[in-house]
């Protein structure tokens, strides 16, 4: 594998689209300090999905895009297109025999990234270059220091770069995804039943609520029948009093006895409900 092309534009130091074209062989990049060297390998670390602005030697994302002169005003964007050959498909999921990998970085703090033209996530180009050598973690950019750095760091972090070379960092990856995956998953159950719990405790609150209101509703109605049979000799005798006609009294009565069983005939259907 190598790099064919690589093309900047509003990245650092490179305010207007730049294509490096390589060749099989090697390629040196040769000038004077501060002439924009280091900004090539910046480049191609932060289109294979970078995403610490400290490793860009930069102090937040914002600085990789080119922040404008005395006579040239700043851009909105940075982009960076990375060119791959890939005729002896060391990329198993492309079948084209070239890859192109873009990212654009905005200064509103949104980023986009293409595979071929393709819009994917950040997860499919890291995915991209695994086990390849190249990618975040991977050994095919060693800048200054570098050496010294894999050998003082400790022997966790040093065994990144021993996976990576023997192919299964890959799969040490979708370990961890899976792992991540399942504990948020055993969360979501410890949130779910909690809230069952707390549905279930509202369920009885509110049976117990609607009994007790029930149970006012029946005494209510109970008192009222009371009340009602009560009145009937009152009744009665008033009818009596007012006027001797048997007529209105059996009337009397039969309206009050009536009006007593309805109100009874509602008492026994509200204790049936």
């Amino acid at each position: 594998m190598y790099l064919k092309a690589l093309e900047i534009q509003g990245f650092k130091s490179f305010p207007d689209k730049t294509v490096l074209n390589f060749g099989e062989d090697i390629t040196a990049i040769v000038g004077p300090n501060g002439s924009g060297k280091s900004n090539i390998s910046d480049a191609i670390r932060w289109v294979m999905g970078e995403q610490s602005s400290k490793s860009l030697r930069g102090v937040k994302m914002e600085d990789v895009i080119f922040g404008g002169t005395e006579t040239r005003n700043q851009m909105g964007f940075a982009q960076v297109t990375l060119v791959l050959d890939n005729t002896e498909h060391i990329f198993p999921s492309m079948e084209e025999n070239e890859v192109a990998v873009t990212r654009r970085y905005y200064r509103s703090g949104e980023s986009e990234y293409y595979i071929n033209k393709q819009s994917v996530r950040l997860r499919d180009v890291n995915e991209l270059f695994m086990d390849t050598g190249m990618g975040r973690e991977g050994y095919s950019i060693i800048g200054q220091g570098k050496i010294d750095e894999i050998l003082s760091v400790k022997s966790g972090e040093r065994r990144e770069i021993f996976e990576e070379a023997a192919g299964i960092s890959k799969y040490r990856h979708r370990k961890e995804e899976s792992e991540r995956k399942l504990e948020r998953t055993q969360e979501n159950l410890v949130r779910i039943n909690d809230k069952i719990a707390e549905l279930e405790l509202q369920e009885k609150e509110g049976a117990l609520v609607s009994r007790e209101r029930i149970n006012a509703q029946l005494f209510a109605a109970g008192k009222e029948l009371r009340d009602t049979l009560l009145a009937i000799p009152d009744r009665i005798t008033d009818v009596v009093m007012a006027e001797d006609n048997r007529a209105i009294v059996h009337n009397t009565i039969y309206d009050a006895i009536a009006d007593a069983l309805q109100k009874l005939a509602d008492f026994q259907t509200r204790i049936d409900q």
